[in-house]
């Protein structure tokens, strides 16, 4: 078959489904990623073949300036809506020539279902984490109203579109599932690849990891970029820190006290398995490659979507929520404590380590692909 990935505005999106694309090529599927010129780079480093639809849109830019308009946090649903009518032309001419048998999309490139309904091929959501665009349904009455106007474009009305099935990965506990779902194991990736090998050693007491997203920072400004607040709070707690950030933010630091250490492009997934706890900002990918590793998580979260991910995770018993400017030092340093000292906690981890790996890998997913397209084609 031939198999269609959309994906747009931010690499995290696409890296939750990168493995799925690789395990469908594996089992003999021809895939091609659509996606915005500005990620293109991004998929091809993937070892997938991407093709540009739309233009580029400063996506963080604007997001930073309608959070300044409104006086609070910006509307991101409506900016992916913007995305989307950039992309839709391309994506529906690209669509109808190559003539794919599935269209997968993760779900906020609102153009990928306008596209499969105008070819008349089914459309297949993929999550990146807890389902808060659709909130465990089809989603189609949250849709900006600008994409129901592309949908008209095409001919086509939303009401006409039945439900989207959804590939999730996140452990049960974690989702929100409706009636049209599929497992998916969840596999870390990301274009972060350096490893250095201090960080695989085990460490000789308890080890922090400390991560708080590559675009966080440039989404909210300088004040999500919390690390130097964890590192003041732990410079007198015995631990063994690691900072795991981008390159072009290791200078941000500042000086590092004596317990921690820096890595700069090293991927979640080659420390996480030696820590005890990790500190984040709540975003989904570091949320599942934890749940993944067994490892408890303090979530510090600064915009509200992210707020949600970590309610989720802290509902397991797996983790400690701090919002926005309650991250203080005196909250943190007590949040890290009594974390690591919490049998209950870690146990909680260990059940979502569990149920991660009960799931079914993107290989065994992409087996049954044959399956899944005659399902969701007898629902339409």
């Amino acid at each position: 078959m031939r198999i269609l990935l959309v994906t747009s505005a931010l690499a995290s999106h696409y890296f939750a489904m990168a493995p799925f694309g690789w395990a469908a090529r594996l089992h003999g599927h021809d895939v091609a990623v659509a996606t915005t010129p500005d990620l293109v780079p991004v998929v091809r480093e993937s070892g997938l073949p991407a093709v540009a639809v739309g233009s580029t849109m400063d996506f963080t830019g604007r997001y930073r300036d309608s959070a300044r308009a409104g006086g609070g946090p910006g509307d991101p649903k409506a900016l992916f809506g913007l995305v989307a009518g950039s992309m839709v032309d391309d994506l529906v001419a690209y669509a109808r020539w190559w003539r794919p048998d599935l269209v997968v999309w993760e779900p906020t490139t609102f153009a990928a279902p306008v596209a499969a309904a105008a070819v008349g091929v089914p459309a297949v959501r993929y999550l990146w984490g807890p389902d808060i665009v659709g909130r465990g349904s089809s989603g189609r009455d949250r849709l900006p109203p600008a994409v129901g106007e592309l949908f008209a474009r095409f001919g086509v009305s939303p009401d006409e579109v039945p439900d989207w099935w959804t590939i999730d990965p996140c452990p049960p506990s974690v989702r929100l599932a409706g009636p049209r779902w599929r497992s998916v194991r969840y596999v870390p990736y990301s274009n972060q690849n350096r490893v250095p090998a201090a960080v695989l050693r085990p460490p000789a007491r308890p080890r922090v990891l400390v991560t708080l997203g590559v675009s966080v920072t440039g989404l909210v400004g300088s004040r999500a970029f919390l690390p130097p607040i964890v590192l003041r709070a732990l410079s007198d707690v015995d631990v063994d820190v690691v900072v795991a950030l981008p390159s072009d933010q290791r200078d941000d630091l500042g000086t590092l006290p004596g317990n921690a250490t820096a890595v700069a492009g090293c991927p979640l997934q080659a420390v996480m398995p030696t820590c005890s706890l990790v500190v984040h900002h709540g975003g989904a990918g570091s949320l599942l490659t934890a749940a993944g590793c067994g490892v408890p998580q303090l979530m510090l979260t600064q915009m509200p979507d992210l707020g949600f991910y970590a309610d989720r995770l802290a509902a397991t018993g797996a983790g400690t929520h701090i919002r926005g400017d309650a991250a203080t030092e005196d909250a943190v340093r007590a949040a890290v404590r009594a974390s690591l000292d919490d049998p209950a906690m870690a146990a909680a981890a260990d059940k979502l380590r569990a149920e991660t790996l009960d799931q079914p890998t993107p290989v065994q997913l992409a087996a049954g692909l044959e399956d899944l397209v005659s399902t969701a084609r007898g629902s339409q």
